[in-house]
């Protein structure tokens, strides 16, 4: 746990509901070739990093589905660490498990 978590947990309830309400808002949603723009990578980077043929990562970027370890792969040939968070019920929920083990485990 982070001073932000601890600082965060001092706070009632309604009040930490409201600050976690507003950060959400705050998070921009980028679509991937954003993303990579916003990274100073070109698709030619990304396609070494994640050994995707360059006219192929052109395709991926316009795509809106897609295996959860390309994406990963993508992200992580940015420079970044993908994070999967499940909001069940007002709970947020770490998945970003399944993404390593979309690298290691059986393809379903």
């Amino acid at each position: 746990m982070d001073d932000l978590d601890k600082l965060m947990q001092t706070l009632p309830e309604e009040e930490r509901g409201a600050i976690e309400k507003r950060a959400g808002e705050l998070v921009t949603a980028y679509n991937l070739r954003e993303l990579r723009v916003l990274a100073g990578r070109t698709q030619e980077d990304v396609s070494v990093g994640t050994g995707i043929k360059q006219n192929n990562v052109s395709r991926l970027e316009k795509r809106a589905d897609m295996k959860l370890s390309t994406l990963r792969d993508y992200v992580e040939s940015l420079g970044g660490t993908l994070k999967i968070v499940a909001d069940v019920a007002g709970k947020k929920v770490d998945l970003s498990s399944i993404a390593e083990r979309s690298r290691h485990g059986p393809k379903l």
